[in-house]
């Protein structure tokens, strides 16, 4: 350890070695004998670091500091600067709330038995497992940040696993008879609306924000240029519209004012007046199975439309712009309005054929039917005085003169 004044300076600083780590520091003061004492102080405290006897000085002071001050710290600095609104506040709120509820003031208090005994009282509540889920993901987003700046020394939530969900079907999607009602008993606007909704999946938020300026009429490759800001997944992209989208934006364009520029001038339909609209139309909320509708249940309608129109799941998921294939197969997808009867009839039936096998004297299912009428005739024409003939001339060429074994290699031309 050396103490020592830089040339031109009053105050003191240290220089020593820790585990082969040299530290430099300014010890603040003019008086040497509180230098050297200031010196051993922080000798002793990096020895006492490096043997793992003393926690480091950040997380000491990070120990200190209280969890509502590090949380506004982390919602500040610590979230990116482009997330929503609406996650920021989850990010702040829901963890504060744990704080309060545990009764957490500082990081030291953060226990895993502490939280599962939280959530196992909300749980019997009735909280589903789902929000408790997201409780819990905000938690360990904001106490992976204070890993990730080494100002905790472990994780102590990390024993704590997800709950078990249990998905229920929930909300179901549209018919095509039940979209024909609603648009038909409906104003033009708001006709035009759900028909652009149901057709070409897009949220509502997504509808909300869409502007003219990102519609494109052309021939054959109408297109709507999604911006990334404006969707979920913040990757935008190209959309390409289909017939009856089309035709309901270009009747919406007509009722537009030129100085809008959003395409849904007059907003989009709130849940009270969409419900409005369903039994104006005729159309049961709720279903046999408890599964009701909603406005989401538009997008729910294009995916089932792709999964029992035949559409390869790839390129259906694609078009609701989802990042797993399951999502559209599995979550999205109405299994009820699959068309399970009529497909199950294309599989084939398991029939006897009318030919006896001559060695097993059992049926042949292999047979086509439309080869068994001649097949039959060949074996019954004269069964008593006519053997088993197969004439080759289809498939293997005839030789000349009888040279067809000389000409393949099988025999020698050598005269027997």
């Amino acid at each position: 350890m050396r103490v020592f004044q830089q040339k031109g300076c009053k105050t003191w600083r240290v220089r020593f070695t820790v585990e082969r780590r040299e530290y430099d520091l300014p010890l603040g003061t003019r008086i040497k004998e509180v230098a050297h004492q200031k010196a051993r102080r922080l000798v002793r405290e990096k020895e006492q670091e490096a043997s793992g006897l003393l926690a480091p000085k950040l997380q000491r002071d990070v120990a200190q500091k209280p969890l509502l001050e590090l949380l506004d710290c982390w919602v500040t600095t610590g979230l990116a600067p482009d997330v929503g609104n609406k996650h920021r506040t989850y990010c702040k709120n829901r963890p504060a709330r744990i704080f309060e509820e545990c009764s957490w003031s500082r990081i030291g208090d953060v226990n895993a038995e502490g939280f599962e005994a939280w959530r196992a009282g909300l749980h019997g509540e009735g909280v589903k497992a789902k929000t408790l889920n997201e409780y819990l993901g905000h938690l360990r987003s904001f106490i992976t940040w204070l890993l990730d700046r080494e100002m905790i020394g472990a994780n102590p939530l990390k024993s704590v696993k997800r709950l078990r969900v249990v998905k229920e079907d929930s909300m179901r999607a549209f018919t095509l008879e039940e979209l024909t009602q609603l648009v038909s008993a409906v104003p033009l606007y708001r006709a035009c609306l759900y028909r652009i909704a149901a057709f070409t999946g897009l949220r509502k938020a997504e509808l909300k924000s869409l502007e003219w300026s990102r519609v494109t009429f052309e021939e054959g490759s109408s297109r709507i240029e999604l911006e990334p800001s404006k969707t979920k997944n913040r990757k935008g992209g190209t959309l390409p519209i289909h017939p009856e989208a089309l035709e309901a934006l270009k009747k919406l364009r007509g009722l537009c004012p030129p100085e809008k520029p959003l395409v849904f001038f007059k907003g989009v339909t709130q849940m009270a007046r969409f419900r409005k609209d369903l039994a104006l139309a005729g159309i049961e909320a709720i279903d046999s199975r408890g599964r009701g509708l909603e406005f989401h249940s538009f997008r729910r309608t294009l995916a089932t439309l792709l999964n029992s129109s035949g559409v390869a799941p790839r390129v259906a998921m694609e078009l609701m712009r989802h990042s797993d294939v399951r999502l559209t197969l599995t979550d999205y997808n109405d299994d009820s309005l699959l068309p399970l009867a009529q497909e199950q009839q294309r599989v084939p039936s398991l029939k006897s054929s009318l030919i006896s096998s001559p060695k097993v004297g059992k049926t042949c299912p292999n047979v086509s039917i439309a080869g068994k009428s001649a097949l039959v005739e060949s074996y019954t024409e004269s069964s008593e005085n006519q053997g088993f003939r197969v004439e080759l001339g289809g498939f293997v060429q005839v030789c000349s003169n009888g040279q067809m074994a000389d000409r393949e290699g099988f025999e020698p031309s050598i005269p027997f």
